[in-house]
């Protein structure tokens, strides 16, 4: 049998791999040499290197623009304060006034009774013109379930008044409802909300007013109205630029001296003054001051708000509605009869507002004076 000759080798790898080292060569040679061109430009550009700025903690660094805008916040507030104005400031029992020393204030001679439209229509001696605000409060009832009751209210605590699906009346906090085994959280309840009201109006026309005639209520009689100047009151000792603090005495005002002047600066000062344009994004200026910020603090010292406190408590006139006299005897206050005149000057109060707005969100030991 003849043998078969052998296989040629191929030259087709060798081709290919020639192709390979070419494309290669070919790719390392263009980057070596760049295409781009190169064009000299006159005259040269300068390359700019910013210097380096060093960032550091300005924690520590006074805030010298907050400061000036605390200060003039504090300028506006007690500028305006108490706006001047021809009319007579009505001072009543639920409205306390900053007053100017040339002010001339309004005081009603008030009556207070519970009673009820019937009661009030039998009273002869009351004239057409009389005026009357009436308080008293009515029931508003919807229908809801104890689920939608723990989605809506977010305070648990909250005691509420409903009656049940089996008709019982249940007041209690919400969340000790919630958690009653015998009570269908998804049943549907009836919610009663007790709701106020306050109507002015004369005795002319409180027999149209659309409530029941044995309503009770609480009616405040304006039997009339007293006009007295400032300086009249104080035998003329006042100054310019002074400002003073009124307040009628009430049976609330169980914590005296102190109390008055402490609610009344802490009620001002929160409730703030809306003026247009007091800075951008801003019409309310106020300065949060806390309930406790003149209680003794734990360090011994005392602090800032109740030196004020017992300052003014010292300085301040109690003048009797009835005798018309001024009396310095802090312990003689009597609701109804008294009304409270606390003194400050301009700068007593921007100390003030300035001295909060600066140390809001700030522990009470920051309320302290070391002088």
């Amino acid at each position: 049998m003849a043998t078969a000759p052998p296989a040629k080798p191929s030259l087709v790898p060798s081709f290919l791999a020639l192709i390979v080292v070419l494309f290669f060569g070919y790719l390392l040679y263009s980057d070596l040499n760049p295409s781009r061109t190169e064009h000299t430009i006159t005259p040269p550009i300068d390359i700019f290197e910013p210097p380096l700025t060093i960032l550091t903690d300005e924690s520590d660094e006074p805030d010298e623009l907050g400061s000036t805008v605390v200060e003039q916040e504090a300028k506006l507030f007690v500028e305006n304060l108490s706006p001047k104005t021809d009319q007579p400031v009505i001072v009543n029992e639920n409205n306390d006034q900053f007053v100017r020393s040339d002010s001339v204030i309004a005081l009603p001679n008030l009556e207070q009774r519970s009673t009820t439209i019937q009661a009030l229509l039998a009273d002869n001696d009351l004239a057409d013109d009389t005026v009357i605000i009436l308080n008293f409060s009515s029931e508003e009832r919807s229908q809801t379930t104890l689920s939608k009751l723990s989605d809506n209210i977010e305070d648990h605590t909250e005691t509420i008044t409903i009656i049940s699906a089996e008709g019982e009346r249940l007041t209690a906090p919400l969340v000790d409802l919630l958690s009653r085994k015998d009570l269908d959280q998804n049943a549907l309840i009836t919610l009663i909300l007790n709701k106020q009201h306050s109507v002015k109006t004369r005795f002319a026309d409180i027999a149209d007013i659309e409530i029941s005639p044995s309503q009770s209520l609480i009616a405040t009689i304006n039997h009339s109205i007293q006009e007295l100047s400032i300086q009249d009151m104080l035998s003329a000792t006042t100054q310019t630029n002074d400002l003073y603090y009124l307040h009628r005495v009430t049976d609330r005002d169980v914590q005296g001296l102190w109390g008055i002047i402490q609610a009344g600066l802490i009620d001002k000062f929160r409730q703030g003054l809306r003026l247009e344009g007091v800075s951008r994004n801003k019409d309310l200026i106020q300065a949060v001051i806390p309930s406790d910020a003149d209680e003794k603090l734990p360090s011994g010292l005392s602090s800032f708000l109740g030196k004020i406190l017992a300052t003014k408590v010292d300085t301040s006139y109690s003048y009797d509605l009835k005798s018309h006299g001024v009396n310095f005897d802090i312990d003689l206050v009597h609701p109804g009869q008294q009304l409270i005149l606390i003194k400050f000057t301009p700068d007593e109060l921007k100390e003030i507002y300035q001295f909060f707005s600066e140390k809001r969100n700030q522990g009470t030991e920051t309320f302290a004076i070391t002088g």
